[in-house]
């Protein structure tokens, strides 16, 4: 029994009529009558009745008919789905990312990626680089940002833009733009800043800029979320050092002094992976990152100095 056959006979079955149903079918009458006889020989039971007038099912029949409408239906929905799945318009998406990739390429991918690809999944999980590399080497996320290389093998990173990191106060604090001149006009203030383990590699990037000037931050709370440090340097409760992208989501009641020290921020996947699915939002955070560009060209990000 051939799933061709099963759709003769549902043609048929619909119509009740060889005529109207080969018409449909693009097949000539003659040979849609033998794929029935076939079919029937096949299955041992007789699905229509037919006479010179017209053409009726069995009570077997009836009931094929039932049950074929459903297997077929569920055939056609299954091989929609694969091909969907194979041009990567169907399945799910693993993103990893940083508190800092929210204000620019993340969400910008995203929006454009939805409106492309309104059918496929994305699941978002914000991580440490180091948990992001593993995830990613070990299949758990699919593509991820991050702000250091890894020099992982088995992962491709790209770098989509750099930055500088930049000095955050609360609009009402002493230090302004004008009359800063470097971390050590901070050094006796109390800091909001990420931790500083070896498994935060963003955090290192941080405290080497305090070591470059041969000090140590005086650390008030830890956080490797950026919402919350934001919110908590407008509240007073310290300074912090973060991408100045920050900027373009913050409140209005801080403040973003740049500094000389840079950061970049890499798209990062596996080498071999050949989920379309990812090629297509590759293609598109790369669409995405021109507006982010233009957007730091707007506000003067890339060279505020």
């Amino acid at each position: 029994m051939e799933l061709r056959q099963i759709k003769y006979f549902l043609g048929v079955a619909k119509y009740l009529s060889f005529s109207k149903a080969a018409i449909e079918l693009n097949i000539v009458q003659p040979a849609l009558s033998r794929q029935i006889k076939q079919l029937e020989e096949e299955l041992g039971f007789v699905l229509l009745e037919r006479t010179k007038r017209n053409v009726q099912l069995t009570t077997a029949g009836l009931y094929f008919q039932n049950e074929m409408m459903q297997v077929v239906t569920s055939i056609d929905l299954a091989i929609n789905q694969a091909k969907n799945i194979q041009a990567g318009s169907k399945g799910v998406l693993r993103i990893g990312y940083p508190g800092s990739a929210i204000y620019t390429i993340l969400p910008a991918s995203l929006v454009l990626f939805k409106k492309k690809f309104e059918n496929v999944d994305t699941i978002l999980n914000e991580m440490t680089e180091k948990d992001l590399i593993e995830n990613i080497v070990n299949h758990k996320t699919d593509i991820g940002f991050l702000r250091v290389l890894s020099n992982e093998k088995n992962i491709v990173e790209v770098e989509l833009f750099s930055e500088p990191l930049a000095l955050v106060v609360p609009t009402h604090h002493a230090i302004t733009v004008e009359n800063f001149k470097n971390i050590l006009d901070c050094k006796n203030e109390p800091f909001i800043l990420p931790h500083f383990t070896s498994q935060n590699f963003y955090g290192q990037i941080v405290l080497n800029l305090f070591r470059k000037m041969g000090i140590m931050p005086k650390i008030a709370y830890e956080s490797n979320n950026g919402a919350t440090i934001l919110s908590f340097v407008e509240k007073g409760l310290g300074l912090s050092i973060m991408p100045l992208s920050y900027q373009l989501g913050s409140s209005h009641n801080l403040r973003f002094i740049p500094l000389m020290e840079l950061t970049s921020l890499y798209m990062a996947y596996r080498k071999d992976d050949q989920n379309p699915i990812l090629k297509n939002f590759i293609s598109i955070t790369n669409e995405a990152l021109i507006d982010v560009k233009n957007e730091f060209e707007k506000n003067n990000l890339y060279n505020p100095f």
